[in-house]
């Protein structure tokens, strides 16, 4: 149900304390990790992304600061200029945050997904060794 290409999202059902079906997760079902190394590829394409955005808009940034200037005092149009060129700040430095938020919670969440993985492996592994009490 998940149109992201990492992560597959399912209906999860089960019987509550009355009984009544119940769907737990994310939007009603549950996510699974397909495929750890594209999410953490995908984190440190965010990063790129964040840095590329920082360089760009401080060119933008550039652009407007001058012209802003040049026409403060005889025209309005300087301080719209200068308000734009500080919104644009704004807007590109929570892009950009974003972006590295992004990165951290995807690489974040590979990291996690692969030690659980590695730690479940190991114990099933060890228990699988041991004589069952179930035959």
């Amino acid at each position: 149900m998940s149109s992201d290409p990492f992560v597959s999202t399912t209906a999860a059902r089960g019987l509550g304390a009355d009984g009544a079906t119940t769907r737990s997760g994310l939007f009603g079902g549950t996510s699974t990790i397909e495929d750890p190394q594209s999410l953490k590829k995908a984190g440190t394409g965010a990063l790129g992304l964040a840095g590329e955005l920082h360089t760009q808009s401080r060119v933008a940034e550039e652009s407007l600061h001058w012209p802003g200037n040049d026409l403060l005092g005889d025209w309005e149009l300087g301080e719209a200029i200068l308000q734009a060129e500080e919104r644009w700040k704004q807007q590109a430095a929570a892009l950009v945050r974003t972006c590295r938020d992004l990165h951290e919670q995807c690489t974040t969440t590979a990291d996690n997904y692969t030690k659980t993985e590695t730690a479940n492996t190991e114990t099933m592994t060890a228990v699988s060794k041991t004589r069952s009490p179930f035959g």
